[in-house]
């Protein structure tokens, strides 16, 4: 079945728009069509699901995300990316957003880049030990990081493979032996996600929603844009100037292009 927000009396599903609105609709029917959030610590049955976020452009926008799903009662998992030049997740005011990601209920952990390290298979162990590292340092920032890692643009000799130390997003059991569906390079676009009420997981990436509808290459300018100011802002401030005033790169408290009013009202239940 098609399980996209739809017109009830036509049955018509709308090209998706990579908005916050679109996204709480889709999330709305999910839940109406009798599926119920779980997570990677549990085995899936029929009408679980497993939902993943990949932080890799934009932190405030995995925070709004993170509120629509409070909101409606969903516990999900972020995975940020420790090696990522666009972010830092050790910089206050992304530590900030993955504390107010916890206390809203959901899970945070890394999201593990194989580029970064190799071209190719490193064999045995190679993988286990580098992610046991990044999950360490990780830790300083978070108390408590999931048990789960998402690999970045994972290469073939990733998928549907465990490893003993940690739980992969793309074991068997949560990627080729049940239902995933993923927003990746907005490709909902061409081909709007059709579930089938088996276990799902839900990929999606933060920096490709917002207020407004617009597409791939606009995302990732936007956000590259937004970073980029506020790193060179920074920069004056603490360096040039000799001023102290990490508190206005806040996100909680500096609009990002695109973001969502804080929203209000208690969780829906499940």
């Amino acid at each position: 079945m098609t399980t996209s927000p739809r017109d009830e009396a036509t049955g018509y599903v709308p090209s998706v728009a990579y908005t916050y609105d679109w996204y709480e609709r889709f999330l709305e029917r999910l839940l109406d069509d009798g599926y119920s959030p779980a997570s990677y610590d549990e085995p899936l049955g029929d009408g679980d699901l497993v939902v993943r976020h990949d932080v890799d452009l934009s932190p405030a926008r995995a925070l709004d995300i993170g509120r629509i799903e409070a909101d409606l009662g969903i516990r999900s998992t972020f995975f940020f990316l420790l090696t990522n030049p666009l972010y830092n997740p050790f910089h206050r005011p992304n530590r900030r957003v993955i504390h107010d990601l916890v206390e809203m209920g959901h899970d945070v952990g890394v999201h593990f880049s194989t580029h970064q390290y190799w071209g190719e298979d490193p064999g045995d162990g190679a993988i286990e030990t580098r992610v046991a590292a990044e999950r360490d340092v990780f830790g300083t920032a978070l108390t408590d990081p999931s048990p789960a890692v998402s690999f970045h643009r994972p290469p073939e000799w990733v998928l549907s493979r465990s490893f003993d130390p940690f739980i992969s997003t793309y074991e068997r059991r949560f990627f080729s032996d049940v239902q995933y569906v993923g927003d990746s390079s907005q490709r909902w676009r061409e081909s709007p996600p059709e579930v089938d009420g088996g276990p799902l997981q839900l990929l999606t990436h933060p920096g490709l929603w917002g207020t407004e509808d617009a597409t791939f290459a606009q995302r990732v300018n936007e956000a590259t844009e937004y970073q980029f100011e506020r790193v060179a802002a920074f920069v004056q401030d603490e360096f040039v100037h000799d001023r102290n005033t990490i508190e206005e790169y806040d996100h909680r408290e500096t609009p990002t292009p695109g973001r969502s009013e804080e929203r209000s009202g208690g969780r829906r239940g499940g």
